[in-house]
């Protein structure tokens, strides 16, 4: 479980808070990490067979501090690892306080369903993505707090994601949200729906290689980092995601989330390593039929999460 440049327990954390999970107020109160509801975060994000966890939002905390302390402890540097993780945890709440005041989902919801029969979706994604730099704010300010907290190699990769997390945000505004007025006006939400069973199966079959068989708050948070490895487990759940969207009754939706996938692609240095995974595997199938024993098990990493949770929740 790695790789992004925001640390998937606490991106969690703060999806959670956009979504509703807490009601904000108007000013930051880092206590309000105290009603993140875990029970929600459990069956939404886990796989089936962590879902009976008994992990809590103080075992979450007791991780990143862990976190902190030995990112410094590499970097030989002296540090208060408690006020680190209270660093994060305060940007977590700020980060959702800051998404939510951008956008409501309730307020989103409503709008496209009065401008659908109108065909006036573009209306709505125009009025939404001309606040997109204040978005990249938000992130940027939340990955500032994370950073004290990311090994050297982490920090080496930490630019690199920033930039996949801004051509994310860009791809979805692509002409003021033409991308996705397009994907709701073809039944892109349908597809979503539709295919959740499918998608949440790639992920567990694909993640629970990255965890432990039980979480604890002795359970190491891996490197946040986007490898070799971790290319080729993202470049898998791309494609197990894209063939159950296929299978949609229209292809448009497929296409969509296939090319968000490459344009983030191609701002990684993953087509080389996902290239040379290919020729390993076509040098592993067996010349005559039959299925080979050889082909390496592909699995997904936190990266990949933060795409299926994104496309999971849109439907």
């Amino acid at each position: 479980m790695s790789n992004w440049s925001l640390c998937p327990l606490l991106l969690l954390l703060a999806v959670a808070l956009v979504r509703g999970s807490v009601a904000l107020p108007g000013s930051l109160d880092p206590s309000l990490l105290e009603n993140v509801d875990v029970e929600q975060l459990r069956s939404n994000y886990l796989p089936p067979g962590l879902q009976n966890t008994s992990l809590t939002v103080d075992d979450l905390k007791k991780l990143l501090q862990s976190k902190c302390q030995k990112a410094n402890d590499l970097a030989k540097a002296s540090v208060n690892a408690s006020a680190l993780s209270q660093s994060v945890q305060d940007a977590a709440v700020t980060l959702g306080e800051c998404l939510s005041g951008l956008a409501n989902v309730t307020e989103i919801q409503a709008e496209i369903a009065e401008a659908s029969p109108k065909g006036d979706l573009d209306v709505v994604f125009e009025k939404y993505c001309l606040r997109m730099p204040q978005a990249k704010t938000c992130l940027r300010n939340f990955n500032a707090a994370l950073l004290p907290c990311l090994t050297p190699d982490e920090k080496a990769h930490n630019a690199v994601m920033q930039r996949i997390g801004d051509k994310l945000l860009e791809f979805i505004c692509h002409k003021n949200g033409d991308q996705i007025a397009l994907f709701i006006a073809e039944q892109g939400p349908e597809c979503l729906q539709s295919s959740r069973e499918g998608i949440a199966k790639c992920l567990n079959s694909s993640f629970a290689g990255y965890l432990p068989k039980n979480l604890s708050p002795e359970w190491n948070l891996p490197q946040l980092v986007l490898g070799p490895k971790e290319c080729v487990d993202l470049y898998a759940f791309e494609t197990c995601t894209v063939e159950l969207l296929e299978k949609c009754e229209t292809i448009t939706p497929s296409n969509i989330v296939e090319s968000m996938f490459r344009y983030v692609r191609r701002e990684s240095s993953c087509q080389p390593h996902i290239d040379r995974s290919k020729r390993q595997q076509r040098q592993a199938l067996p010349l005559t039929g039959g299925s080979s024993t050889a082909t390496p098990h592909l699995t997904w990493t936190s990266a990949s999460l933060l795409v299926a949770t994104v496309l999971a929740r849109l439907a």
